[in-house]
């Protein structure tokens, strides 16, 4: 056997398991749909008693006076749809599909597709999301594989404001 039949065997051999690599590092998830917990309906609820009860914060560079609350153990950050297009977070300019949990430590970045949202290229919808679906998005660029259980706490604090 010579030597280039030897190393084309070797690059056959090991061609599927680089495919592979590939493909799993291409199929991550990167967000988890999270409606069965926290529905459409809840976002719109906090969303809307933000806008109401809330102030304003600026918590990143990529947009300024976010209308947040502080819930005490976590603060929760609003994000316009069409993104930096409303830099400074009007609600009279556009609505709100991103709402960002934030604790000492941890960032959970929830996004809410409604209907219209994928035709219209909302900011932050990724492919594969469906409309009418609330999700949790991947912020620290890790693979989701579940609801963090400090998540769900998080979910029922919100809900049980008035």
């Amino acid at each position: 056997m010579s030597i280039k039949h030897l190393l084309f065997f070797l690059m056959v051999i090991s061609f599927p398991e680089i495919t592979a690599q590939k493909m799993n590092s291409k199929t991550q998830n990167h967000f988890i749909k999270i409606t069965n917990q926290f529905s459409v309906q809840d976002f719109e609820r906090v969303k809307n008693f933000i806008l109401k009860e809330g102030n304003q914060k600026t918590y990143r560079n990529f947009d300024n006076n976010n209308p947040y609350y502080d819930f005490k153990k976590f603060e929760v950050y609003l994000a316009s749809d069409i993104g930096q297009k409303n830099i400074n977070n009007d609600p009279q300019l556009s609505d709100f599909n991103t709402i960002t949990l934030k604790n000492d430590n941890q960032y959970y970045e929830i996004i809410a597709v409604k209907k219209g949202d994928i035709k219209a290229m909302k900011k932050g919808i990724e492919s594969g999301m469906t409309e009418n679906e609330v999700y949790l998005t991947d912020y620290d660029q890790n693979a989701l594989v579940k609801i963090p259980d400090q998540l769900i706490g998080y979910f029922q604090d919100m809900l049980t404001v008035k």
